[in-house]
């Protein structure tokens, strides 16, 4: 036989090999065509992560699409919302993502008023900043807004008029788990569906109220009778807030509304329509106080 012909016969050989290895190769990783791929580095979308660092999932998204859409990474997404295995996520269902905030001094800020607007704590934000006294502030500076939201800020922005007696710290106060003698018999201020519960998240942080979800432009009614003691928007953290003085020091708040019909001073029922739910959001904030402390509402609330 010629040389021609055992080159060709061993290349015949060697092909047929070759094949089989890819294809003995390509059935060993056929699970890998599953792998979930994270690429921090990708610049596909410049999407920001909100200022409140809240985000509302939507229809089949992942963990590692998130991560891939927002730039963060995925172990702190589980971490800072204490998912469980396989992190499996549902539409509406609201996360919290880490990031670094930062904000530019204005004329006339202050410490206080940047804790207001961002519903932080002012000793977090002159902890992280490493601000000394008088802690004055230099406009066109830039400062890191802390990420730990902090509810009880609702208090700040209504005069302490607003309580009937004596506050009680949060120090102070060991929140039991029957329920507080002789409270108001609380209606639901919409028959939704809680999105969002009271209680402690991620890593060590504190939820004071719950998310309703029930339909977008949708009446929101008082969960009992009282009088209108603060209606605004100075805490971007809430939106539009209404917070509702009610007998025996306690307090109702519905935060992140669309349009309102009630001003401060107005004198409500339960079960009145006080406002109603943003045209392009599905859920609102609601919060229970008995005093100034916030307790759960789905104790109360019938």
């Amino acid at each position: 036989m010629s040389k021609s012909y055992y080159i060709i016969l061993i290349l015949f050989v060697f092909g047929c090999q070759s094949n089989n290895l890819y294809d003995g190769l390509k059935k060993d990783f056929a699970p890998e065509k599953e792998a979930k791929i994270f690429d921090k580095t990708s610049s596909s979308n410049n999407i920001t992560i909100p200022l409140n660092g809240m985000i509302i999932v939507k229809e089949n998204e992942t963990i590692y699409s998130i991560a891939n859409k927002y730039k963060v990474i995925p172990k702190d997404i589980i971490e800072d919302n204490n998912l469980l295995k396989p992190y499996k996520l549902k539409p509406n269902q609201i996360l919290f993502l880490r990031h670094e905030n930062s904000y530019i001094i204005k004329q006339n800020d202050t410490v206080e008023k940047i804790s207001k607007r961002f519903a932080v704590k002012k000793s977090e934000i002159i902890r992280l900043n490493k601000l000394t006294t008088p802690f004055n502030l230099v406009v066109g500076t830039k400062i890191l807004i802390p990420l730990l939201k902090d509810f009880s800020v609702v208090d700040l922005i209504i005069n302490k008029k607003v309580y009937d007696t004596k506050q009680i710290t949060k120090d102070e106060y060991i929140p039991k788990n029957e329920k507080i003698k002789n409270a108001p018999f609380f209606l639901w201020p919409a028959k939704g569906k809680v999105i969002k519960n009271f209680g402690t998240f991620g890593k060590g942080q504190h939820y004071d109220g719950i998310d309703i979800m029930f339909g977008k432009n949708k009446p929101i009614y008082s969960a009992y009778d009282g009088e209108v003691a603060f209606v605004g928007s100075q805490i971007e953290r809430f939106g539009n807030l209404i917070i509702v003085k009610h007998n025996q020091s306690w307090v109702t708040a519905y935060c992140n509304l669309g349009k309102y019909n009630v001003k401060v001073g107005d004198k409500i029922k339960k079960q009145q329509i006080i406002a109603y739910t943003l045209e392009n959001k599905n859920y609102f904030h609601f919060q229970l106080r008995h005093n100034r402390n916030p307790v759960n509402p789905l104790r109360y609330l019938n």
